[in-house]
């Protein structure tokens, strides 16, 4: 009779970790205020070819914000968007996820750090400060 209720237990602890996997992977961070960010973005040649503040609204997700200021290349899956390239008319900055791609850094206030999920899933809030910039994968991918 224990085995059964440690079985039970264990069973719904599992899956409230899974249902919570899930949601944390899926859920897009929205803006709950509006307000504007100072983008950075630099080229392959590490030349920075825009740095500048862009404005957001309530519900965007960085991906949107980006989306209304620039022309993005990007491919959906069904993990989220995965931006190729960025451009405007002043820059166009392109990948091509093979050799290199765009990373996504935050800036704490001293130092950038690359982003851990994906540009939907990204917080942000009024006042940050993202670098996107051209990466390059070590020996490309064969």
């Amino acid at each position: 009779m224990k085995s059964i209720v440690a079985k039970i237990v264990v069973s719904i602890v599992l899956v409230l970790i899974a249902v919570g996997l899930v949601y944390s992977l899926s859920t897009n961070n929205q803006a709950v205020d509006s307000g504007s960010l100072r983008i950075i973005i630099v080229d392959e040649q590490d030349m920075t070819v825009f740095d500048d503040w862009i404005s957001f609204e309530v519900g965007d997700t960085l991906f949107d914000a980006l989306d209304k200021s620039f022309i993005l290349n990007y491919e959906t899956y069904s993990f989220g968007k995965i931006v190729l390239g960025i451009s405007n008319n002043e820059f166009n900055v392109q990948t091509n996820w093979t050799d290199d791609f765009l990373a996504f850094e935050q800036f704490d206030g001293t130092n950038y750090y690359l982003a851990t999920q994906g540009v939907s899933n990204i917080e942000f809030k009024d006042g940050d400060q993202i670098r996107i910039s051209v990466r390059s994968v070590s020996g490309g991918l064969s």
